[in-house]
């Protein structure tokens, strides 16, 4: 488990999606999609992230298929996410701290990678691992 609060996972949340609001290619992205839906979308980003990281199991949802309902999502935004996760990441925690929840998102990036654009054929990039 992350040595992390419920508090810092709140700051983690708000950063992310502050920067990724502003990003050239995420920002219109999400902003398509939660115009006039941020607060209820923030709530349910901090409720998923202190599942995860703090296993309080208040999370449900099906971000498979949200993931999966996005139209205009390609291979390539995963990774942009990533990096915007990473550097949001390594300014607010400590490396070590940082580098677990950033294993982390990876996983779950790959997973929701994986549903979307997975086939045996088509492998996750190795910036997914």
């Amino acid at each position: 488990m992350v040595e992390i609060t419920a508090e810092q996972i709140a700051v983690l949340v708000d950063q992310f999606y502050g920067a990724i609001r502003q990003h050239p290619r995420l920002g219109p992205l999400f902003e398509d999609r939660l115009a006039g839906k941020w607060d209820p979308h923030l709530d349910q980003m901090n409720r998923f992230w202190r599942s995860v990281l703090l296993h309080s199991g208040e999370y449900s949802g099906q971000p498979v298929v949200k993931h999966n309902g996005l139209p205009d999502l390609e291979e390539d935004d995963f990774r942009l996410w990533l990096q915007q996760f990473e550097r949001t990441t390594a300014t607010l925690f400590e490396a070590g701290v940082a580098s677990a929840i950033l294993t982390i998102a990876r996983r779950i990036a790959r997973s929701l990678w994986l549903a979307r654009f997975g086939t045996p054929f088509n492998t996750a990039p190795d910036w997914l691992t």
